[in-house]
């Protein structure tokens, strides 16, 4: 069963909206253009038939919500929980294609560079389908929150649904660890997420050296998650500034 959520380069757990498929659809759409997309033509071809096909379904409301209830049973039934596409860049993109509206957008978010380096290390084609969805829906404003569901959604693809191993893969290809990553993809595609604990013993055995690492790392992370979820609610600040001011006219009023 086709998975059309990874075809869009989403995730299925996630519950995207309706919005997010329609730019993810559109970006992908650019990003096979003729202009940028340099490979075979009958594979431009099949890429151009499974997103029209995907978003067809994804788009419609009623064949959306009978989709989901056959993707959700295929999943408790086959355990099917990740990818089986190869890990390894397949496409051929022009690298030098540079849209000029990118190019200002950068003049006002300069960090948005960066970011997209941060997406290179995964793929071209997700550093591009994250360049043409802010171009898409100009929400640049949200250029993290973004590119992180992007990432999450690329690791639930190549890697199932243990939060455990997408971890793991995370920190391997964020360091530079692509192999070591592509290695960890491999075993998931033979045995399944669902066995993560042998999986990762079995990648340890492997690469015994990048244990420490890998746990410390994942610490630092986790750390980072936490503190960034204990961040104060602004809505908390605006209402406590809200009963001080009422305190105060109060006591002006009785004075």
């Amino acid at each position: 069963m086709k998975n059309y959520y990874h075809i869009l380069g989403l995730s299925f757990e996630s519950n995207p909206e309706p919005q997010l498929i329609n730019a993810a659809y559109k970006a992908l759409v650019k990003i096979y253009h003729p202009d940028l997309f340099k490979g075979d033509k009958k594979l431009l071809n099949r890429k151009i038939t499974e997103l029209n096909e995907a978003y067809e379904v994804l788009n419609d409301v009623y064949k959306k919500k009978k989709y989901d209830e056959q993707l959700k049973k295929f999943h408790i039934d086959k355990s099917f929980e990740y990818s089986d596409e190869e890990f390894e860049d397949k496409d051929i993109f022009d690298s030098k294609f540079i849209d000029d509206d990118w190019e200002i957008a950068l003049l006002v978010y300069p960090e948005l560079e960066n970011k997209k380096k941060l997406l290179l290390k995964y793929s071209q084609k997700l550093a591009f389908q994250f360049q043409f969805y802010l171009l898409e829906t100009k929400e640049f404003y949200k250029f993290d929150s973004i590119s992180n569901r992007f990432i999450s959604a690329f690791l639930e693809r190549k890697f199932g649904s243990s939060n455990e191993i997408k971890s793991f893969a995370r920190i391997l290809i964020e360091n530079g660890y692509r192999k070591n990553a592509i290695y960890l993809n491999r075993l998931v595609k033979v045995i399944g997420s669902k066995s993560e604990k042998r999986i990762i013993k079995t990648f340890f055995k492997q690469f015994p050296d990048l244990e420490r690492f890998l746990e410390e790392e994942r610490k630092f992370y986790n750390n980072l998650k936490v503190n960034y979820d204990k961040k104060p609610d602004q809505k908390f600040f605006v209402f406590i500034l809200i009963i001080l001011l009422v305190f105060f006219f109060i006591t002006l009023i009785k004075n």
